[in-house]
């Protein structure tokens, strides 16, 4: 059972709580990247909006729980908010493509002749046989339908976080360059916002951008 008590803002979430409710009403940033093009603050109800739009699209090519979803995507804010919708559907995840009912990815490439439901987001051109999840994504409501499941329950996970993800007093600042998302790094991700605070995100940056980001950001 899924608790939907409100918390104190200074208390986190536990196991069972509703992580969805709490981003959507949350008033800091639950997501900032930085790249070469510049800053960009996504809310926590702009997140949990993209996130609802990919429950919706992933419901309507049939795929449902307790089907496995193979993700292999880099570390960026669209990644965060589609990997959110996969999550609030409550699909099992799994690193074997032959055990996947739906991949979601941005190397099509590597998984084109696997029989599971091909997800391409972040790619420039999308085969018409697959789904281009950053064109479809966009005509599905933003209405919520399906449960919130236990999304904090099921992200923990005793996995060493990988050297760039530097978990601080008021967020987490992690050096996205390079580095593809895994158990590890999204629990880091689901850590920070069950505690009301920001995944900030980061291409590129030497030792004194990076302290002027955390100074910037207030991450302490």
């Amino acid at each position: 059972m899924i608790s939907i008590t409100s918390m104190p803002s200074h208390e986190p979430l536990q196991p069972g709580d509703d992580l969805v409710t709490h981003l959507a009403a949350s008033p800091r940033p639950a997501i900032i990247h930085y790249t070469a093009e510049g800053r960009t603050e996504l809310s926590g109800r702009v997140a949990i909006n993209w996130a609802t739009k990919m429950t919706h699209l992933i419901d309507s090519y049939g795929i449902a729980s307790p089907d496995a979803m193979l993700v292999d995507l880099p570390v960026t804010w669209r990644s965060l908010v589609l990997v959110l919708g996969v999550a609030w559907c409550e699909l099992e995840c799994t690193t074997d493509p032959a055990d996947a009912a739906a991949i979601l990815t941005d190397r099509p490439d590597t998984y084109f002749n696997e029989a599971a439901e091909l997800f391409i987001t972040q790619h420039t051109e999308v085969d018409a046989a697959l789904v281009d999840v950053d064109d479809e994504v966009l005509s599905h409501a933003d209405q919520a339908l399906l449960p919130v499941p236990d999304i904090i329950g099921n992200a923990q996970t005793t996995l060493q976080q990988p050297q760039q993800v530097d978990a601080r007093t008021s967020g987490v600042l992690i050096r996205a360059q390079d580095l593809r998302l895994d158990g590890a790094v999204w629990w880091a991700m689901v850590d920070a916002w069950r505690r009301s605070q920001p995944v900030v995100l980061v291409d590129e940056a030497d030792d004194s951008q990076l302290e002027r980001i955390i100074a910037d950001e207030r991450l302490g």
